[in-house]
């Protein structure tokens, strides 16, 4: 089942109660929020295309076959200002994976 965002959409691949896997597709000059987590931690992998983490105060640009790990509590965002979409997966594990586990940096 896919879940369309303002960004794209992801889709469940998996899920056990203390892992998911999701792929998110980031559309081109979109960008998901700046978050993080408290009881997850993630690894992206960039199946296609290419994007930039921004990863507390580094940015970090990542293309195809490149693995990005996020730890818990750490600022992120995933972030795609190319010309194609991104496609990644993302492994979420830890002692919840669900969508109520995560706080967003407000806008400035």
């Amino acid at each position: 089942m896919k879940t369309e965002r303002i960004w794209g959409y992801y889709r469940v691949i998996d899920e056990t109660p203390n892992m998911k896997v999701k792929e998110l597709v980031v559309e081109p000059g979109k960008s998901l929020s700046m978050q993080r987590h408290f009881k997850r931690n993630e690894f992206w992998v960039i199946q296609s295309g290419a994007c930039v983490v921004n990863l507390e105060s580094e940015s970090v640009p990542l293309i195809q076959h490149e693995i990005m790990a996020i730890p818990v509590e750490a600022w992120h965002q995933l972030t795609n200002p190319y010309n194609e979409p991104c496609h990644v997966m993302e492994i979420q594990y830890g002692d919840a994976c669900d969508e109520a586990d995560i706080e967003r940096q407000a806008l400035k």
